[in-house]
């Protein structure tokens, strides 16, 4: 389920050249958007921003149009641009294109600089934090993993489609019941016969119904959980969620459940119920890291003047990195004298200097965090809890 590793955030960030093109836009998968063809047309507006930047720089035709290259030959695509996620990021320099699909949105915007700008990617580098979620009924029984990135439905050996798909325990030495036969198998792949060994009125049967969810998380537990500590979010009627909770083996089950009936229920629009959910989940680890910089903000290691920080970053001493979202610092950073000059608005020269920060950040193994205005720890852009003080 990865789709930025790290050691490809960092091959990216190694590439140093004059000119390198970094363009964001946020990208459509359905709607009028793709049918009147809104985002090529935003793409193809950026390649000429960069492309009059770029001859603002001083390079010739020829070379404009080599480095642009891999960029222009995605505009007239059709097909690429109707199997988008929800944003795009290209990064290209001379010899070098990297094309990104990603399943967050990012924000519209265009950088020539002698590094890539990689900030707006930080959400798909974070620790991903994974879950399950269980969705069922007395019809049906559905199991997906996920993050806050993505969600896919697993198959797992032997988990009942249904209530009718478990017999009373009495009868458990003679059934012969439909089950998933394993890994990829959808509901065609069945293994022994059709005998469910219940008759009718067994879906009002409050007794078959335990029995039917203690099948699910035995199953479950035998076969995935047994070894997990990541939340299991449930998704049912009050009635099962409550009985499920009661006789449920794995101690993990979310405290936050979706109730009623998802029988219908698109798979896109349950992940994003329980997205919502498990947002302070998600948050988690952003808030301990946040404890830490509050509780230390008189011994010195909680720091926040951007000087400092884009310093620190450096020097390796940075254990967590928060950024404010949208913000640019512009400036220089002379590293063998120490010294950061900090610009108001861009100069010609000048570096992002929070993009650099990140990426020292993560190079010397430190965790970077990238938070809304109101979560900041401090009214500065940037600010930084330290490994250790000089």
């Amino acid at each position: 389920m990865e789709i930025l590793s790290r050691e490809e955030f960092r091959n990216l960030a190694e590439l140093q050249n004059k000119d390198c093109v970094s363009i964001y836009i946020p990208t459509h998968k359905s709607g009028v958007e793709v049918n009147e063809k809104y985002d090529p047309i935003v793409f193809k507006n950026n390649v000429q921003k960069a492309r009059l930047e770029l001859a603002g720089r001083g390079l010739g035709i020829r070379e404009i149009d080599n480095l642009l290259q891999p960029a222009t030959d995605l505009i007239d695509d059709a097909e690429f641009w109707n199997n988008q996620q929800q944003g795009l990021a290209v990064f290209l320099s001379q010899g070098f294109s990297r094309i990104l699909q990603t399943p967050i949105s990012l924000k519209e915007e265009m950088q020539i600089n002698g590094s890539f700008f990689l900030t707006p990617l930080l959400p798909l580098i974070e620790r991903r934090h994974r879950f399950y979620l269980l969705v069922f009924s007395k019809k049906d029984c559905e199991f997906y993993q996920g993050d806050q990135f993505e969600m896919k439905k697993l198959e797992v050996e032997g988990l009942p489609y249904g209530i009718d798909d478990v017999v009373p325990f009495e009868l458990k030495d003679k059934r012969q019941i439909h089950r998933r036969a394993g890994g990829g198998a959808g509901r065609s792949a069945l293994v022994g016969g059709s005998f469910h060994g219940h008759g009718s009125g067994l879906a009002d049967d409050d007794e078959y119904v335990s029995q039917y969810l203690k099948e699910v998380d035995q199953t479950l537990w035998t076969e995935v959980l047994h070894n997990e500590h990541v939340p299991l979010v449930l998704a049912s009627v009050d009635f099962e969620l409550a009985l499920y909770k009661q006789i449920s083996n794995y101690k993990h089950i979310y405290e936050e459940s979706l109730s009623g009936n998802f029988e219908r229920e698109d798979p896109g629009s349950l992940y994003q119920k329980a997205k919502e959910k498990l947002a302070p989940y998600f948050r988690e680890y952003a808030k301990l890291a946040l404890k830490n910089f509050y509780d230390n903000s008189a011994t010195g290691l909680s720091i926040s003047t951007p000087a400092e920080v884009i310093s620190a970053a450096y020097y390796a001493q940075i254990s967590d990195l928060f950024i404010e979202k949208d913000q640019r610092v512009w400036g220089t950073f002379d590293e063998l004298n120490n010294k950061v000059v900090i610009h108001k608005e861009r100069q010609p020269g000048d570096d992002s200097l929070i993009n650099n920060a990140v990426i020292k950040t993560l190079e010397n193994g430190g965790e970077v965090h990238l938070l809304d205005r109101d979560k900041m720890p401090t009214e500065s852009p940037v600010a930084a809890f330290l490994r250790f003080s000089t």
